[in-house]
């Protein structure tokens, strides 16, 4: 590994989504999503997520900096910092991998370390809604698939089921309008911590979801 980039957000979306603008901003690998557990009161959701990329140390910085630039926008970055040459024992820590593994997600290895990953085209968009509590949760995605085209691909439950994130697939204008529809729905019965659209998510990060075209 010529150079280890890292980065600490607040909510799994917030994470997707930097790591789809670091993808985007720099030739670089995402090697993993790993989670750490929220401190502090009024923070700006109850989950830490950390992205963590690999590449040269010029594309890793300007990775880095694009996901920064994301979390910051939101309002949710913590901290992030770039190892040049990092040691060999530190790549297998770099490489800890923390996304549930559902009926979604059965064919993710447990680390991508040594493991050249298919780097899907998904084309279309990815859609997330973040919310709180699995009643919320179901709500928001029967109100996204009856207002719009689109599938679910992904569901990441944390904190004992109290924090949900669906990700769901399809073209940009019906995930947007299923995205807006969900958010309606399950703020009603819990509160919504993300939300996000990314039209022709980078294939970096669809490694990680596993569905089929």
């Amino acid at each position: 590994m010529k150079a280890l980039g890292m980065i600490e957000v607040y909510s799994f979306t917030t994470a997707v989504c930097a790591a789809d603008a670091a993808a985007k901003a720099a030739d670089v690998k995402v090697i993993a999503f790993d989670r750490n557990r929220p401190f502090g009161a009024n923070i700006p959701a109850p989950l830490i997520m950390e992205v963590k990329l690999e590449g040269s140390v010029s594309a890793v910085k300007a990775a880095i900096e694009a996901a920064e630039n994301l979390a910051k926008s939101e309002n949710k970055f913590i901290v992030s910092h770039v190892i040049p040459q990092p040691d060999s024992q530190t790549d297998k820590m770099a490489y800890l991998l923390d996304i549930n593994r559902d009926k979604f997600n059965k064919k993710l290895p447990k680390s991508f370390l040594g493991v050249e990953a298919e780097v899907k085209d998904p084309g279309a968009a990815f859609g997330l809604l973040e919310v709180q509590g699995l009643v919320a949760a179901i709500e928001g995605l029967d109100a996204m698939l009856k207002t719009a085209e689109v599938g679910i691909i992904h569901t990441e439950k944390r904190l004992g089921g109290r924090l949900v994130t669906l990700i769901i697939k399809g073209e940009v204008s019906a995930v947007s309008e299923a995205v807006a529809a969900g958010e309606t729905a399950a703020s009603k019965l819990g509160e919504v911590y993300g939300r996000a659209v990314i039209p022709s998510p980078h294939g970096e990060v669809a490694k990680f979801f596993d569905y089929e075209g």
